[in-house]
């Protein structure tokens, strides 16, 4: 069953702007500036808001969202934009010349090399904002509700990463698929840039 925070995007970005102490869509804003010049097409995987693809179509960059939500696909159809509903990890994904995500990578984190498998076989750039400073790594009832509050429609996530271990998992899949990986900024989000390496010719 999906959380009560996931049910209705009022609520979830009430809940958001008291998590990011008010800096919710700064969040937005941090990924939006890392977004390359000249691109020309971004799939934003588990998208959840819209306030990337309000940016996208103000800058003329086509967007595709991708997420498992049925209400926060049905509100983004309504402003007129382009969504895949269901399941990443099944789906044929779109080319894109850009993937983002943002706050859901800990979904994946038993399926990480499959995740990036799938994504580097669509796009060359792939920008992900983790949260590694996290409510439910406390004690007692605060940290009981923050884990069970995060059911996007799947399952009650319980683990989450922090710096040290988010950075090991994805310099091992930048090894692993030959990536050059760039860290941005660290904050409550760690904001990080993968990159297939410039092939020479």
């Amino acid at each position: 069953m999906t959380s009560l925070v996931y049910s209705d995007i009022r609520l979830y970005r009430t809940v958001m702007q008291v998590l990011y102490s008010g800096r919710y869509r700064q969040r937005f804003e941090d990924i939006t500036a890392v977004i390359p010049a000249g691109t020309r097409s971004v799939c934003d995987l588990c998208f959840g808001d819209t306030v990337i693809a309000g940016w996208c179509r103000s800058q003329g960059i086509e967007w595709t969202g991708v997420d498992l939500n049925s209400s926060f696909c049905a509100r983004a159809r309504q402003l007129g934009h382009h969504v895949i509903e269901g399941d990443l990890m099944t789906m044929e994904l779109p080319p894109a010349d850009v993937y983002v995500m943002a706050g859901s990578l800990y979904h994946f984190h038993s399926r990480l090399a499959e995740l990036c498998d799938r994504v580097f076989a669509r796009t060359r750039t792939f920008v992900v904002s983790e949260p590694v400073r996290n409510l439910s790594a406390s004690r007692g009832p605060i940290g009981w509700w923050a884990r069970r509050s995060a059911n996007p429609g799947d399952a009650h996530a319980t683990f989450r990463y922090n710096e040290a271990t988010l950075t090991g998992a994805l310099e091992e899949q930048c090894r692993r698929l030959g990536l050059r990986m760039r860290v941005v900024s660290v904050g409550r989000d760690m904001l990080l840039v993968m990159e297939r390496r410039t092939e020479v010719t």
